[in-house]
């Protein structure tokens, strides 16, 4: 995890010279809590002007536009504002009819926002539209970063993460066709001075300790002069602002001994984006003009690295539109003897699939590739989709020679064999971030295993049958992602945003419910990790009270009943109670919620401890299918288990018009149908909501008798 929000420094400081505003920085990665605790954030920060929300890159689309309606909601006559690579590739997706954007700054912000400040404060009507690029010529013009604007993250940031992000430049002059920084529409580049680089450096070691950090040098590439390269190191070796150590992204074919030496004494590892080994996939990527001289680089780089002990990591893409067999093998064999040719490396290996990126030259120009290469993209707005994000960005045909299994199967067949011959010739620096450099090789290995290769090749076929393919997704205007570092809530979330994209959530109540409410606090980790993975439990004797159902099972449960405030629900197997707390939180204080307990007392005192929280809950003691000591008149009654068919007796405890029962109907050894059985004027009318199969239930109306 990166801290530190440079861009939203700069736009803030600059705002903050130029016009004396105040100005609030909120990093939601690290907020915590749900969207009452941020709306509660929000309220101590107002009144505000206007809002901005980086939509930074295509992964964060969704999860930008549903906090963007939830802020609108909250604040409807104040502008809201986005940014960020996507917001420049693609403004439309962020001004639409309805969308709860306002103004769009494609490409840097400091110029745009502050023209756009101007006007409010003089009284002026903001008009709706996207801003073309505004960059700023020269970057020392700029205020320095005003650190003290994260004055509510400083006293916890190393708790947070141990990598800082900085920005020393802008810009890359290079026009790589699978990037997305040629969104922002100015390909110069542009440093502070290198004196002011370092002085922004001290600066930062004024608020923290250095030593105890990875500072990630951000820019899209580190150095590109070769003077201003040197003088910047020269002034970080001579003043000791040495961290942990220092990550950024540069090139190869610029870097001779002297450079290796410097940025080996200044404490930087570096990132080459080598791309390739193949020179014909070279020129496609437009990464080079010279193949061979590039790729003679990379191997100067790999002797002089271990002469000076500086480490670096070499990232391969794999599939980019035009790969062929022959050019993975190229590249492979490259790198084979790139890295294994000597007894010890000082570089390591990070193998990406090619991802489709708006704003990229292969997005801007896909037609070209389909008909040169014969590419295919199977999901052309893969950011449109609430879940598999990452797989879908990469579920591409590269050529018409080369299929996305083709492209899987080799890379995870080709690539373990030469990761585990780096990790044992690897050479770090007898430090502690040598932690750092195998962690990175750990995940690697991790990353091309045989179980991460039938997931991928499984869920391309999950695609191609139209699986999790909603014609349209789920609009929220509920804030989702606002604890990422959670293990437990990224599960949820997961689960969640899979059923937003299958279209088996509609309600945002129910999305609320299930984002809020933890399965944790019913049922093990093992267990709530199966539910969430719609796993059913293993029910070792026929007939017993399943534990838990599977995360489909229960939201599409909820989707039928639609539960609101004051309703009244019961739970006919309320084995451990998540679902019961799912109830309680759709029906509010006002309605009621009745869990029938049928395993004895000890388990009915245990149901209702854990439920104690729902002053709106009744745990009571009873056989499920006889559904004694209910009192009828309830809206809706969920059994989730499954029988031959409903009990007629179940109807006296339904409200005569609209009450219904979900529960599962079927064969004993088969998949059941899923119903919502409706009761209206005395009569059942039963509708089929899905097919699973869930475990038989023991009982007066079961399979097996009591």
């Amino acid at each position: 995890m990166d801290f530190g929000l440079p861009h939203l420094l700069s736009i803030g400081g600059y705002l903050q010279a130029h016009l004396k505003v105040r100005v609030e920085i909120l990093d939601l990665n690290y907020e915590g809590g749900d969207h009452r605790h941020l709306q509660r954030r929000l309220e101590e920060l107002g009144p505000f002007l206007t809002i901005g929300l980086s939509c930074y890159s295509s992964f964060d689309y969704l999860r930008v536009m549903a906090l963007g309606r939830f802020v609108k909601q909250l604040y409807p006559d104040v502008p809201l504002v986005s940014g960020g690579y996507h917001a420049s590739a693609l403004s439309e997706d962020l001004l639409f009819d309805g969308s709860p954007f306002d103004v769009v700054f494609r490409g840097e912000g400091e110029l745009p926002m502050r023209q756009m400040v101007e006007k409010l404060l003089a009284g002026e009507t903001i008009e709706r539209g996207a801003i073309a690029p505004q960059h700023v010529t020269n970057i020392d013009d700029l205020p320095p970063y005003r650190w003290e604007l994260l004055s509510h993250y400083w006293p916890r940031a190393l708790d947070i993460g141990r990598k800082f992000q900085i920005y020393l430049s802008r810009g890359c002059p290079y026009h790589c066709t699978f990037c997305m920084e040629r969104a922002k529409g100015d390909y110069r580049w542009r440093g502070y001075s290198a004196q002011r680089a370092v002085e922004e450096l001290e600066r930062l070691k004024q608020f923290t300790d250095l030593s105890q950090w990875v500072v990630n040098v951000a820019d899209p590439l580190f150095g590109f002069p070769r003077a201003w390269r040197r003088e910047f190191l020269q002034g970080v070796i001579s003043r000791g602002l040495l961290p942990r150590q220092y990550w950024t992204l540069t090139r190869a074919d610029d870097l001779d001994e002297e450079d290796v030496e410097l940025l080996a004494k200044a404490n930087f590892s570096i990132g080459i984006g080598m791309e390739s080994g193949s020179e014909t996939m070279l020129k496609i990527m437009n990464k080079t003009k010279s193949p061979g001289r590039y790729l003679e680089a990379l191997g100067r780089l790999a002797l002089l690295s271990r002469k000076h002990g500086l480490n670096w990591a070499g990232n391969i893409i794999v599939g980019h539109p035009g790969e062929t067999h022959q050019t993975m093998r190229e590249t492979r064999d490259f790198l084979l003897g790139l890295f294994t040719s000597a007894k010890e490396t000082c570089g390591w290996l990070s193998i990406d699939p090619f991802r489709f990126y708006p704003g990229s030259q292969v997005h801007e120009e896909l037609m070209t590739y389909e008909k040169e290469f014969g590419t295919q993209v199977h999901h052309p707005q893969w950011w449109k989709s609430w879940y598999d994000g990452s797989f879908r960005a990469e579920h591409v045909e590269p050529s018409s020679s080369l299929s996305f299994a083709d492209r899987v199967n080799f890379m995870y067949e080709a690539y373990p064999p030469v990761i585990d011959e780096i990790h044992q010739r690897f050479r770090g620096q007898g430090r502690s971030v040598d932690q750092v450099f195998r962690r990175s090789l750990d995940e690697q290995r991790l990353q091309m295993s045989d179980a991460a290769r039938q997931d991928l090749l499984r869920r391309a076929e999950y695609a191609r049958g139209g699986f999790g393919n909603s014609a349209t997704p789920a609009e929220l205007s509920l804030p989702i992602g606002l604890q990422i570092k959670d293990a437990s809530v990224r599960r949820r979330e997961d689960a969640v945003r899979r059923l937003l994209q299958g279209g088996v959530l509609r309600s945002e109540s129910i999305v609320a419910a299930l984002l809020s409410v933890r399965a944790e606090d019913f049922l093990s980790e093992p267990e709530a990790d199966a539910m969430y993975r719609d796993r059913l439990p293993d029910i070792k004797t026929e007939g017993l009270a399943p534990p838990w159902l599977s995360i489909s099972a229960y939201a599409l449960a909820l989707e039928a009943f639609n539960p609101s405030a004051g309703m009244r629900m019961a739970d006919l197997l309320g084995q451990r109670g998540y679902f019961a707390a799912l109830l309680a939180a759709l029906v509010g204080d006002d309605g009621q919620v009745q869990v029938l307990c049928s395993e004895g007392r000890r388990t009915k005192r245990a149901l209702a401890k854990q439920l104690k929280g729902f002053k709106q809950v009744n745990v009571i003691a009873g056989a499920a299918t006889e559904v004694e000591g209910l009192a009828g008149d309830f809206d809706g009654v969920f059994f989730p288990g499954a029988l031959p068919a409903i009990p007629t007796s179940w109807q006296k405890l339904l409200l005569d018009n609209g009450g219904q029962v979900v529960t599962f109907v079927g064969p004993r050894f088969g998949v059941q149908d899923m119903v919502a059985a409706i009761q209206r004027n005395g009569a059942m009318g039963e509708r089929v909501i899905a097919r699973m199969r869930v475990p038989i239930v023991a009982g007066l109306h079961g399979w097996l008798r009591a």
